[in-house]
C-alpha cells in the first residue's frame, strides 16, 4: 500500500515516479505507505508484510530471492563469549549475496516504469545481481564496477549478458559515471546506494524473515556497511512492523567497516554527526570499499539510523577480517567473502568492550559467498601434492 515518496529531510511528497533525490532540497528520498490502511487490514485480515513493499510478489522480478537460512552457530559464539550467536545466510541468495534483494525491487520497479534499459554502479555483488535480473526481465544491462572488482564477481556478470565495464579508480568513480551516463540517456538506475529509494525496499525483507525465524527481536544486529542501505533496510522493516503493533522493540544496529575504508566508523567514533567522504579506500573486504566520495550525505544517513537504534559503528582490521572469514569457515563451515566477516570480526571487540553482554540474542548478517571473491584464498591457501601411492599419503599424514 505504498503511497509514492517523502523525502527524509524537508518531508516534500512525491507520486510513485522514477526519482533519485528531493527536488525541494536535495535530500535522500524514501517510500511512503498508508500505515492507517495497512492497520486496519491487519486487524481484520492478519498481518501481510508484502503490504510494505512497493510491488506485490507477483508483479516482482524473481529468481527466488530471500527466505535465507538463518543458522544457529554455537561453536563460534562460544569462540565468541556468546550464549546466542544466529548467522544470516544472505550468501545463499540466488546470485550469491544480499544485493539480490534490493536489486529485484530495482529492476520490478524499472519494468514498471517502462524502462528497457538499467545501470548500475557496483563493487561487484551488486554487479552481479543486477546482471541476473536484468537477463530474467529481459532488459539491457549497463554495469560500471572499479578496476579492483574480483574477477570473480566481473565474469560472474559477463555470464549473465550484462555490458560490463570497469572504471578507474575506487568505486565512487563508477557511481558518479553511473550518475551522469543514467540521467543523460534515461537508463533506470539501480545502485543500491540510497539514490534509487525503491531498492532500499527490497532490503527490509531481512527483518520481517528475521521476525518470523526467531520469533522475538534481537538484542543486537551486526551488518557490513558501505553506504549502509542495508542495515537501514532492516531498521526500517523493524520500525514499521513496531509502528504496526506487530513488535514493542527495536533492535540494536551495528554497522561495521574496514579499517581502511571507513567514513560512518570514523565519524562516529569522534562523535561527528556528519560523515566525511574517503577518497582513497583500501582494504581486502571490497564489498564494502566505498569511500562515499560525492555522496557523503549517504553515510550520515546511515550514521543517523544507527544512532536512533541506540546501536554503534565501528571499524576492523584487515588481518582481523581474515581470521574471522576462517573461524565462520572452520567452526561453522560457512565459506564467505571478507566483508561478511567483518561483523564476526568486531564481535570480538564488542564482548571485550560490553556493547554485547554474553547473553544478549545477537545476529550477524552473512552478505556474500565466499566464492565471489577468491583472492585472499588464492593467495594464502595450497593444497600439497604427492605421488601417486598410499605410503606417500601416510608420510605426510604422519601415521
Amino acid at each position: 500500500m505504498i503511497r509514492g515518496l517523502r523525502c527524509t529531510s524537508c518531508e516534500t511528497a512525491y507520486p510513485l515516479e522514477p526519482l533519485y533525490e528531493c527536488k525541494q532540497c536535495g535530500s535522500i528520498l524514501k517510500a511512503d505507505y498508508d500505515y492507517e490502511r495497512i492497520g486496519i487490514k491487519w486487524a481484520e485480515s492478519g498481518v501481510d508484510t508484502e503490504d510494505l513493499l512497493p510491488l506485490p510478489a507477483a508483479e516482482r522480478v524473481s529468481i527466488g530471492e530471500g527466505n535465507t537460512p538463518l543458522v544457529r552457530a554455537d561453536r563460534l559464539a562460544k569462540r565468541l563469549g556468546l550464549r546466542h550467536l544466529f548467522l544470516k545466510c544472505e550468501f545463499a541468495n540466488p546470485s550469491g549475496a544480499f544485493k539480490d534483494r534490493p536489486v529485484s525491487m530495482g529492476v520490478s520497479m524499472a519494468v514498471k516504469f517502462g524502462y528497457d534499459r538499467i545501470i548500475v554502479a557496483s563493487s561487484g555483488n551488486g554487479a552481479a545481481a543486477t546482471s541476473a535480473f536484468a537477463a530474467r526481465a529481459g532488459l539491457e544491462a549497463v554495469v560500471l564496477v572499479p578496476e579492483s572488482t574480483p574477477q570473480e564477481k566481473v565474469k560472474q556478470s559477463l555470464a549473465y549478458g550484462a555490458r560490463v565495464v570497469k572504471v578507474e579508480g575506487p568505486y565512487s568513480n563508477s557511481f558518479a559515471v553511473a550518475k551522469e551516463i543514467g540521467e543523460k540517456y534515461n537508463m533506470f538506475n539501480v545502485t543500491s546506494t540510497f539514490i534509487n529509494p525503491y531498492t532500499v525496499e527490497g532490503d527490509k525483507n531481512v527483518a520481517f524473515e528475521l521476525h518470523r525465524q526467531l520469533k522475538n527481536v534481537p538484542d543486537v544486529i551486526y551488518v557490513p556497511i558501505g553506504a549502509g542501505p542495508l542495515l537501514v533496510g532492516i531498521f526500517n522493516g523493524y520500525e514499521e512492523l513496531k509502528r504496526l503493533g506487530v513488535t514493542g522493540a527495536l533492535p540494536r544496529m551495528a554497522g561495521i567497516q574496514a579499517e581502511g575504508c571507513s567514513p560512518i566508523a570514523r565519524a562516529y567514533l569522534e562523535g561527528r554527526d556528519q560523515v566525511q567522504s574517503d577518497p582513497s579506500p583500501r582494504t581486502i573486504a571490497g564489498g564494502i570499499c566505498d569511500g562515499l566520495h560525492g555522496y557523503a550525505k549517504d553515510g550520515t544517513y546511515t550514521l543517523e539510523t544507527i544512532l536512533r537504534s541506540g546501536g554503534f559503528a565501528n571499524c576492523v582490521s584487515d588481518e582481523e577480517i581474515r581470521a574471522a572469514q576462517s573461524w565462520l569457515a572452520q567452526d561453522e563451515g560457512m565459506f564467505v567473502e571478507p566483508s561478511s566477516a567483518v561483523s564476526i570480526a568486531e564481535l570480538v571487540h564488542s564482548v571485550k568492550a560490553g556493547r554485547v553482554k554474553p547473553d544478549s540474542v545477537v545476529v550477524a548478517v552473512l552478505t556474500g559467498h565466499g566464492l565471489k571473491d577468491m583472492t585472499q584464498v588464492q593467495t594464502e591457501m595450497n593444497a600439497p601434492l604427492i605421488p601417486n601411492r598410499a605410503g606417500a599419503l601416510a608420510d605426510l599424514l604422519g601415521v
